[in-house]
């Protein structure tokens, strides 16, 4: 496994096409360059130690290099930068056929990241990773020879093969931790989680497997000496199918759950907008339907009236204003009839429903919503959208900010229309929400952008959150 995971984003991104590496926070720079440093020392001591008994094996490690440096070139994806380096079982061999120092040299010098060919990790940030794979493939090595492991002793290599991969792993995750908890603050649970997919037992079983592999290889090369490094591209290339599928079902069984929670809560949005139509349709009848046939009311009261006082003159004055009042609450009926076929929003527009909307959100919370809209026009569709999208900001504002006050501006801006919902609420880091469970930005955000619209949000702890979309008031067919 490569710790090629430890640069964090803490700042603002660099362009997609940028190959200059992001800076790293200072403490991920002082655990590197203090791994470094004594790694690197250490073997060079070593080297220079033991240079006339390491010389002449010097043509046979030229190949395990190579051997190490090409299969890293390949490494499995697990989680976010993290990958798992396929030259596992081949150190692990090393280290049982070659004293410590010699697996420390060939990780360190043929351990590769594709990145640092593409000069997107720093400096630091590689030779970290260089030395992380030597200290655990010394360790292991370590392990193997101080219990005095022997690859033709069978069935005892296999328990002391388990031992030394043990110490490998152990060595491994412990700098992966520790590093991803500098660059990210993530904790050494939830490291562990997603590197193993969630199936804990299944990635380890695959794994030791995968490491205990080392010993065929080393029995190998003992057999048939250099050329037999030539064979260690088929378990590999094997391990490598096996880890990239389980990989890929891993994230298409994610994406299904992804896509099963957003319907959920599509679904329970689609349950709110029917009920907040029926509020604008009832509103609409309220307004401006119901005064005109209470006139046709009195107006055929007054009539009864007349007629059962005999006073027939008076019809003459009467049943016109009735007639007009009949033709009234008839031209009011068609005009709603005629709004609700033409909006989305239904008889007010998008200036009146959200008024309507404010009011009704004003009843159930503590909030004051300041609202300032003009009417700004547009086809229906997207005075829909703006609509969802103030509602959703609304929403969120009262029941996750906790806020106090809410501005809503709504406002007409050449040919498209701005809206911004602002709020004093508690505020929060855009990076640290959980996308696995909330969905309510990213719904906004694909949905402004499907419509040719602009979407940000201005937001920090405890400083409130700004909301900003732009959208074109028209749509591209129009």
């Amino acid at each position: 496994m490569s710790v090629a995971a430890t640069r964090a984003s803490v700042s603002r991104r660099l362009p997609h096409r940028s190959s200059t590496p992001a800076q790293e926070p200072l403490a991920l720079r002082v655990l590197e360059w203090s791994v470094v440093v004594p790694v690197a020392s250490f073997l060079l001591v070593e080297l220079v130690a033991s240079f006339s008994e390491t010389r002449p094996r010097f043509p046979t490690l030229v190949v395990w290099l190579g051997v190490v440096a090409v299969t890293d070139l390949l490494p499995v994806p697990l989680w976010g930068q993290l990958t798992l380096a396929l030259s596992l079982p081949m150190l692990l061999a090393a280290g049982m056929v070659y004293p410590p120092y010699i697996v420390g040299l060939l990780a360190f010098l043929g351990s590769a990241d594709p990145r640092e060919l593409q000069r997107q990790v720093t400096l630091a940030h590689g030779l970290h990773n260089r030395s992380q794979v030597a200290l655990s493939a010394m360790a292991a090595s370590w392990v193997f020879h101080a219990l005095g492991g022997n690859v033709r002793d069978w069935p005892v290599v296999l328990a002391v093969g388990l031992l030394a991969l043990a110490a490998d792993l152990l060595v491994n995750l412990s700098m992966v931790a520790i590093a991803t908890r500098l660059a990210h603050r993530h904790s050494v649970a939830e490291v562990l989680g997603n590197v193993t997919g969630g199936d804990s037992l299944a990635f380890f079983s695959s794994y030791v497997c995968f490491g205990l592999v080392a010993i065929l290889l080393a029995l190998v090369f003992q057999t048939a000496g250099a050329w037999g490094l030539l064979a260690f591209i088929i378990p590999v290339s094997l391990a490598r199918q096996v880890f990239v599928q389980s990989r890929r079902l891993r994230d298409m069984a994610e994406t299904v759950m992804e896509k099963s929670r957003m319907l959920l809560a599509v679904s329970e949005r689609i349950a709110d907008e029917r009920r907040e139509e029926r509020l604008t349709i009832a509103a609409g009848l309220h307004d401006e339907l119901l005064p005109p046939l209470y006139k046709v009311h009195l107006m055929g009261q007054v009539v009864r009236q007349d007629l059962a006082n005999g006073q027939l003159l008076a019809l003459d004055n009467d049943i016109p204003d009735l007639l007009r009042a009949t033709e009234c609450a008839n031209d009011a009926m068609r005009i709603l009839i005629r709004d609700l076929r033409h909006s989305a929003l239904g008889p007010g527009g998008l200036a009146d429903t959200l008024r309507l909307l404010v009011r009704h959100l004003e009843q159930d919370s503590t909030a004051r919503i300041h609202l300032e809209v003009e009417s700004v026009g547009g086809a229906p569709v997207v005075q829909l959208l703006a609509y969802q999208v103030a509602r959703e900001a609304i929403k969120n504002a009262i029941r996750h900010a906790c806020a106090r006050n809410i501005w809503v501006r709504l406002a007409r801006d050449g040919a498209d229309m701005r809206l911004v919902v602002e709020d004093d609420g508690c505020g929060f880091s855009p990076e640290s929400v959980d996308r696995d469970r909330h969905f309510g930005l990213q719904l906004m955000r694909e949905r402004v952008e499907l419509a040719g619209g602009v979407f940000q949000v201005v937001a920090s702890d405890r400083q409130g959150t700004q909301l900003i979309a732009r959208l074109p008031a028209e749509t591209a067919s129009q």
